[in-house]
């Protein structure tokens, strides 16, 4: 079995205003705040590996929990986000005003985002990421993953079974650390969205 932590990057200026797909955004003053809480967190666990997305973002969030431990980041390129395409960089107001985007957020399977990847694609290369790192880090390993939110939704719903449609059902903040067990290639999913603080609503 691995056990590997799920992490989405801490906030950016991005965040809840517009669609940052690939563009390199950094973290804001919130997001540092809460890159040191991440690190306060999960300090103590016996984490043997820390890999990040090829965003800034990412990395500057796992920095602190990095140097905690004394471990090198290892960027994965399948980690990285969605690539929005011509939705990048459009803000959450005019992106209401597509009716593609509207399916999209309703039923992602039957939407190709325009210019960019499709749910099987990224689903297909998350997937196979995170099975190349559970078979790098077999008997109980533990390591932590920094990425996306989409990412982060493609991975859980894939390894439980969870069907594309209803990825966006699934709900992953900013700094949240999602637990999930690899045995054998099939997963279990041990904790999703936990918030620092907790966040009941």
């Amino acid at each position: 079995m691995t056990k590997i932590l799920l992490i989405r990057h801490g906030d950016t200026n991005f965040v809840d205003e517009a669609l940052a797909g690939r563009i390199d955004s950094p973290l804001n003053s919130l997001g540092i705040e809460q890159s040191l809480r991440v690190s306060e967190a999960l300090k103590h666990l016996p984490i043997i590996a820390i890999y990040v997305s090829p965003l800034r973002r990412t990395q500057k969030t796992a920095e602190p929990l990095a140097m905690e431990l004394n471990l090198n980041m290892k960027i994965e390129k399948d980690l990285n986000q969605v690539d929005f395409g011509n939705w990048q960089g459009l803000s959450f107001e005019d992106l209401v005003k597509d009716p593609s985007w509207t399916t999209f957020n309703q039923n992602p399977a039957l939407t190709q985002i325009p210019g960019g990847e499709n749910g099987l694609m990224v689903r297909e290369r998350v997937t196979k990421a995170i099975l190349h790192l559970s078979r790098q880090h077999p008997d109980n390993a533990l390591i932590a993953c920094f990425s996306h939110g989409s990412i982060i939704r493609h991975t859980v719903s894939s390894f439980i079974g969870l069907p594309l449609e209803n990825l966006n059902q699934l709900r992953i903040a900013p700094a949240s650390i999602s637990t999930l067990n690899i045995t054998n290639g099939k997963g279990k999913l041990i904790h999703l969205n936990q918030e620092l603080p907790v966040n009941w609503l």
